[in-house]
């Protein structure tokens, strides 16, 4: 179906593409018997700068491992619609709603199609609050990971990009991968463990994302202030090995790793962890339930998603990553 011929409510495309991949990526990892994370990813477009960061992270994980890549449009509609004595009539009212979200898909397409690697990945067009539809579509196909944009660091940006990042991330049971502007392949990478307590599956993600040689702080509340397990391990690499398991030694073998011990308030211990080393991604996990009661516990996520200036990889605590 063309554009023009869109009526309201709008169906849902998938126009698949053909295209070539030939990419500069994450290395592959042959000596790894276990099947690659992600398979699955849905990558979240509207189409701005920061859509270009998404598409970009999407692309490296798909040729890394593999995984099929859907991408998705969302446009919001204007709800109520504004007073208007000249619109009466269904018609006249959602005549320049279809339009708008006629031009989104276009718009998607264009930039779709810039991108030689992106350019067979199917592409859906929904409508309703992006937030929800990224979850719900997130959900029905089993996505193990889902990519969008995360936007400049500035209020306008962040309002909008920042704010339907963390919106998804309160709700998914997978990870999100926010991805900064300008974007690359992770090389500084810091993992921060808010509660003191190892997160298994934020440091087998964190440890998917980064290439042989990346340097990884583990970030910590001090022992002394927490009174949490953090003594227990005497060294990064103990902490890594205890989430990874033997089975991602060698992966671990690769990476340079450094445990951090946070004193004060652990959101600002690692912004400012971030900002002296440049990291250029952050994992964090997300604990607890789907829903509103994850901002109730000891998680970084939402504030890092509005606050920090690299790519942010927020991990939940059912996932799967290897």
């Amino acid at each position: 179906m063309s554009i023009e011929t869109l009526v309201c409510p709008l169906p849902e495309h998938t126009l698949p593409r053909t295209g070539v991949v030939e990419a500069r990526s994450l290395p592959r990892h042959g000596d790894d018997p276990r099947p690659a994370w992600p398979r699955s990813i849905l990558v979240a477009s509207d189409a701005s700068p920061a859509s270009n960061a998404a598409i970009t992270v999407a692309r490296l994980f798909a040729e890394r491992s593999g995984a099929s890549v859907e991408m998705t449009a969302v446009y919001s509609p204007r709800i109520p619609l504004p007073a208007c004595p000249e619109r009466r009539g269904f018609d006249q009212c959602e005549a320049p709603e279809r339009g708008e979200a006629a031009a989104l898909l276009r718009a998607v397409r264009k930039q779709r199609r810039s991108i030689p690697e992106a350019r067979a990945w199917p592409l859906r067009l929904e409508v309703g609050d992006p937030g929800s539809v990224i979850v719900r579509l997130a959900s029905a196909a089993a996505t193990d990971l889902v990519v969008l944009g995360l936007g400049e660091l500035n209020p306008d940006e962040r309002r909008y990009a920042g704010h339907t990042a963390w919106c998804v991330a309160r709700y998914l049971r997978v990870p999100v991968y926010a991805a900064a502007p300008d974007c690359e392949v992770p090389t500084r990478c810091v993992v921060a463990l808010p509660d003191g307590q190892v997160h298994a599956p934020t440091l087998r993600a964190a440890v998917a994302c980064l290439p042989a040689g990346a340097k990884v702080w583990i970030a910590l509340p001090s022992p002394s202030a927490s009174g949490q397990s953090g003594d227990k391990f005497k060294s990064a690499r103990e902490l890594a090995d205890s989430a990874c398991g033997p089975e991602l030694a060698n992966r671990l073998d690769a990476l340079e790793l450094a445990r951090i011990d946070v004193v004060g308030d652990m959101l600002a211990g690692v912004l400012g962890l971030v900002r002296d080393v440049n990291a250029q991604l952050v994992a964090v996990p997300n604990r607890g339930d789907p829903g509103p009661m994850r901002s109730f516990l000891a998680n970084l996520a939402e504030p890092l998603l509005l606050a920090v200036r690299c790519s942010v990889l927020v991990v939940p605590d059912e996932s799967v990553a290897r």
